[in-house]
Order: C-alpha cells, then sequence, then structure tokens
C-alpha cells in the first residue's frame, strides 16, 4: 500500500459551504460510499483476532480484543451498544497497515457481563477510566483513541485526564453536553420496538433479550434525561484540557447528534479540525467504511 499523507487528504476535501475556515472541511467524497450492515454475525469466523482475553478491571471483568501486529496503537470506545467490533465492524475487517486495533466490550455488555449494563450518572467516566486500566494492563504506554457518539464522550474524558498516555483523538458523531433538542429528540426513542429493526436486533444480540435490552435502555435514558436537569454537561469542562491532535467527524446529516455538537467540540478543543460531512449521518463508520480506513491510517502512521 502506498504511504499516505494525512495533509494531502485533507486539501483533496472541499468545503462546500462557503465558509472561509481553514480548519473546517467539508468533504463530498463521501457520499458515494457504500454502507456495511451493522452486525457481528461471524465476525470472528471473518477475521481472527491477534489476541482476546478477559481482564479485571476496577473490580469488573472486561473482555477485549487486538487485531493486527501495528506498531501504532488505537483503541477504539463503541457508542452505547457497548461492542467495540460491532460498532468499528469496517475497521476491524481491514485494519489499516501499521496499526494494532483494541476493541473492548464495556462493562456490562457482550462479554463482560455479568452483572448488566447499568448508568450511574459518572459512566461516561467510568467507561473512561476502564479503558485506561485495559491498556495499562495490556502494556501500551501510549495510544490513539477513537470514540462514536457516548463512546466519544468517554474518549474526550479520557485524553483530557490521561494526557500522558493519549497521542491522538478521533471523534465520530460526539456531543459534550444535552441540550433541550437532544432530550426531545431522545424522548420521541424511549421504545426500542420503533428502533432500525437491524439496530433492534444487534442490542437483543448484546443483552439476551428484547426485555433486557428494554430495560437497559431505559436506563440510560433516565441517566441521560438527569444529566440534562442538573445542567446537561457530559464533558464540556474536559475540552479546554485535551491537549492531543483532534480530529473529529461528524454527519450535517446527523439525526441523533447534531452538528453543532460537533462544531462546538471543535471550537472548545485547541488545534482541533473538524471534517463536516455534508451527506454525512450518524453511523459514520458504516456509511463510509473505505474513506475511514484510510483517514485513520494516515492520521497514526503519517
Amino acid at each position: 500500500m502506498d504511504d499516505i499523507n494525512i495533509k494531502e487528504e485533507m486539501e483533496k476535501m472541499k468545503n462546500d459551504t462557503g465558509e472561509e475556515r481553514p480548519d473546517v472541511v467539508s468533504d463530498d467524497q463521501y457520499s458515494s460510499s457504500t454502507v456495511y450492515p451493522r452486525s457481528n454475525d461471524g465476525i470472528h469466523q471473518l477475521v481472527t483476532p491477534t489476541s482476546e482475553g478477559v481482564l479485571t478491571v476496577h473490580g469488573h471483568k472486561l473482555y477485549y480484543c487486538i487485531w493486527g501486529t501495528g506498531t501504532q496503537v488505537l483503541v477504539v470506545i463503541p457508542g452505547n451498544l457497548g461492542i467495540g467490533e460491532m460498532d468499528f465492524i469496517p475497521l476491524v475487517k481491514d485494519t489499516p497497515q501499521g496499526v494494532s486495533l483494541v476493541t473492548f466490550h464495556v462493562r456490562g455488555c457482550g462479554k463482560s457481563k455479568p452483572p448488566s449494563r447499568t448508568y450511574p450518572l459518572n459512566f461516561l467516566k467510568q467507561d473512561a477510566d476502564d479503558c485506561a486500566s485495559m491498556m495499562e494492563q495490556l502494556g501500551f504506554e501510549q495510544y490513539s483513541v477513537l470514540g462514536w457518539c457516548a463512546g466519544g464522550i468517554s474518549a474526550m474524558i479520557l485524553a483530557a485526564d490521561y494526557p500522558q498516555n493519549v497521542k491522538n483523538l478521533i471523534l465520530f458523531g460526539c456531543r459534550s453536553f444535552i441540550s433541550e433538542e437532544d432530550v426531545n429528540r431522545y424522548k420521541s426513542l424511549a421504545k426500542i420496538a420503533k428502533f432500525n429493526p437491524l439496530i433492534m436486533r444487534d442490542l437483543i444480540k448484546v443483552h439476551g433479550d428484547a426485555e433486557t435490552a428494554q430495560a437497559v435502555w431505559s436506563s440510560y435514558l433516565d441517566t441521560f434525561f438527569e444529566i440534562y436537569d442538573r445542567g446537561g454537561d457530559l464533558c464540556k469542562t474536559k475540552l479546554a484540557m485535551i491537549q492531543c491532535p483532534t480530529v473529529i467527524l461528524h454527519g450535517q446529516k446527523d439525526i441523533v447528534v447534531s452538528f453543532s455538537h460537533g462544531q462546538y467540540i471543535h471550537d472548545h478543543i485547541n488545534g482541533s479540525r473538524l471534517y463536516a460531512i455534508s451527506d454525512g449521518r450518524h453511523a459514520l463508520p458504516f456509511q463510509f467504511p473505505t474513506k475511514i480506513q484510510k483517514l485513520v491510517q494516515g492520521l497514526l502512521t503519517d
């Protein structure tokens, strides 16, 4: 594979908004990409992890996989589904050259249970600390972090609280606070029966049955709404503390986490770069697998 110069790749992405902001890039090339099915059916039959295991982290078991043997280490923090290899199937199936990819199941999900997933008010900080401890136990002193949706919030907390460990930060469709718009949107998603059937299927796969999946989702929403009532801060106060190079990808057609959230994060992380993807929706890892694989490789190996 040819060497990738990430600066050149960024220059190829044209800003079609008319804004004269060199740190905000729009990329219409993403619009023709193929969407991956969001399921890990047979993923371990298609791709065998280089290694896998279960660690005891803060008194809880945490299941992990390592894919690839590259010198650049990237840990991915999944969204609400909680299963790294399900949220990042394209990267797992085609791990970028030169990269070792670490995925894990957050506590209470998949193979990191029992017990089942719970959502205390500090669950995002808890997931960040679990990730840091896991990486320490695995012997990785420095690494890059990729987070999607809720996983991106934990990724930002991790980068802020462990600056000596985090080399790069990559964020997909994230928020740092809860707005009234977010609350109204999530209230309309209270029942998983209204979800896309594929997403509902994956929730059931992770949690065992529909009743448990609904209970876990309802618990998440209860905490989400309580955080909003307490001021809505998820990690706003951490943004100014992030020192590492940060790249933000956010779809302008994301109806789960509006683009304004990506803009806010960009405006408050010093030196960050924002990719404003004109046709991008929330499931960026599946909507643009080839582009994201190339972007990750360029960021980590350039």
